[in-house]
């Protein structure tokens, strides 16, 4: 059973990397801001940090946190549905609120195993999913309108100089929280930890199976949902809201809070456009998305439920 939870891991590793490649690297590349090569090599260089550096700080971001126990059975529901959820939303092309997701399955999986949930801190989790978006939305609005302001005040070459060194850092930034938060909680959900055999080497190959899922990635994909299909934004704006949704999902892998970059991208996103009239905005794929995150999380919570009845 553990040689099968390990190996759904690294599944959901690639599934991670290959749904949020517009996320780790496909906006920087697709901008022009850099050649795609580079703009691989500066998010593999983040992600791996992450998932080095603060990625046990999302080892107890489920067991431990929401529920102080769980069994095999459980958690290879979690995983089942989690990939299963990941794949189905990846293929049609929409962003999945990848945490979300496997929280809710594993609150479900918890509640068929008879496992004690932890209601206060799961409440705090919800809520901190809530006030994410809110919260990059203001950051990005106030950063974006100082940033406007002081870049107005340089030639042209000095603009785009600040616009490439921006893009570069904040994909740097972003793959970095990714790996800490989203990857660790893929290895927390196994039990991975000081004490966990070969934990270096399934932590390796769990983050070279996101490596990989990003290679793969391509902009007619995922890729570009978030950057360019939905809202039109200058360069600035973008690199801005990726910044402030960076940051939120940092501040979450410090509380050990599972986070979606995503949701708070969103929110970066709209609050930078609010500075100005938005000349183009996707309604209906920004609805789409939306649902997603509502409905999602339920299902993945019914699935994972039922998964451990059977």
């Amino acid at each position: 059973m553990v040689s099968d939870l390990v190996g759904l891991a690294i599944v959901l590793g690639f599934l991670f990397g290959w749904n949020n490649g517009s996320i780790l690297f496909g906006n920087l590349g697709g901008s022009g801001a850099e050649s795609l090569r580079v703009a691989f090599a500066i998010s593999v260089a983040g992600l791996i940090l992450g998932v080095w550096l603060e990625g046990p700080k999302m080892y107890a971001g489920m067991v431990g946190s929401l529920a102080p126990s769980t069994t095999e059975t459980a958690l290879l529901a979690v995983l089942l549905t989690t990939a299963v959820f990941t794949l189905l939303l990846t293929l049609l092309s929409l962003p999945v609120s990848f945490s979300m997701v496997m929280v809710a399955a594993f609150l479900g999986a918890s509640l068929s195993a008879s496992i004690p949930i932890n209601v206060e801190r799961s409440a705090e989790v919800v809520i901190f999913w809530f006030a994410a978006p809110l919260a990059t939305a203001v950051l990005t609005l106030v950063a974006y309108a100082w940033i406007t302001r002081l870049v107005a005040r340089f030639g042209l070459l000095v603009v785009d100089s600040f616009n490439r060194a921006g893009s570069a850092l904040s994909a740097l930034f972003v793959s970095y929280t990714l790996g800490a938060n989203n990857v660790g909680l893929i290895l927390g959900s196994i039990g991975v930890n000081a004490a966990f055999p070969q934990g270096v080497e399934v932590s390796g190959a769990v983050a070279l199976a996101a490596v990989v899922g990003t290679a793969v990635s391509t902009r007619s994909s995922v890729s570009g949902t978030i950057g360019d299909r939905m809202l039109s934004l200058s360069p600035q704006g973008v690199f801005t809201a990726f910044f402030a949704s960076a940051a939120l999902v940092w501040v979450g892998t410090q509380f050990a809070i599972p986070v979606s970059m995503t949701q708070c991208l969103l929110g970066g996103m709209l609050g930078a456009a609010y500075t100005k009239s938005i000349a183009v905005l996707n309604r209906r794929l920004t609805a789409e998305t939306v649902s997603v995150w509502v409905v999602a999380p339920v299902l993945a919570f019914l699935a994972a439920y039922l998964l451990v009845l059977i």
